[in-house]
């Protein structure tokens, strides 16, 4: 493929329409348009602007997915087979603590890329929007087998309330929590881990200040929750 192809493929992944990735990018819808057609070649200042907003100028440029972005997660999840089959997933520098809790990072860190199937997503996360998905490194052991201390967590930003039972990352004095969330029938909701050694429930009743940062719907030890 060459660059005008690779430049539709990224567009296309983060769910943008030629305006809203030209405003982006700081150029006029005409010009993107004139980008993906192959008919003009972007200046510096486009791909800066791009680069700035995490889009990998070296895959477009060069069609090369073998540099530093280039990351392999064991786990139960297939490698994409071709770059149609690809979604780049960020994984975030923020942890969420399955103990006492890690501190929260004020922005959304993105420490690196990680290459997912699309078709994968499909069959096993059809509920989930791939530009949603963020990888959070876990760690801790409240959680037990459920997830363990050195897993990632594939967790759905959309799900910013409990509207289902299950796991959830929670914000709660500045710290990030990978806890189960169960709905009770008077409105409130108890928050606890899966280890029964070190189990623990709170009740939120709405009076704690308990924000909801995603919804965990898959572990890198290959259960899908």
């Amino acid at each position: 493929m060459n660059f005008s192809e690779r430049l539709l493929i990224v567009r296309k992944e983060m769910n943008l329409s030629q305006a809203d990735f030209a405003a982006l990018a700081g150029v006029t819808a005409a010009s993107q348009l004139n980008y993906e057609k192959g008919t003009r070649r972007p200046d510096t200042a486009y791909l800066e602007a791009l680069a700035g907003h995490g889009v990998d100028v070296a895959y477009l440029l060069t069609g090369d997915i073998g540099g530093p972005k280039k990351r392999r997660l064991t786990g139960a999840a297939p490698a994409p087979e071709d770059e149609a089959d690809t979604v780049w997933i960020p994984l975030l520098a923020a942890a969420g603590s399955m103990g006492p809790g890690s501190d929260v990072q004020i922005d959304e860190v993105i420490l690196d890329k990680v290459p997912v199937s699309r078709r994968w997503l499909g069959l096993n996360l059809p509920r989930s929007r791939p530009d949603a998905l963020r990888l959070v490194h876990a760690y801790g052991d409240s959680m037990g087998d459920t997830l363990r201390s050195g897993d990632f967590a594939l967790v759905d930003t959309d799900r910013s309330f409990v509207d289902v039972d299950g796991v959830y990352v929670l914000e709660a004095n500045d710290q990030l929590f990978i806890k189960r969330v169960t709905r009770r029938m008077d409105g409130s909701i108890d928050v606890s881990s899966d280890n029964p050694n070190v189990r623990t429930v709170d009740v939120l009743s709405g009076s704690h200040q308990v924000r909801i940062c995603g919804r965990v719907v898959y572990g890198w030890n290959g259960r899908r929750f």
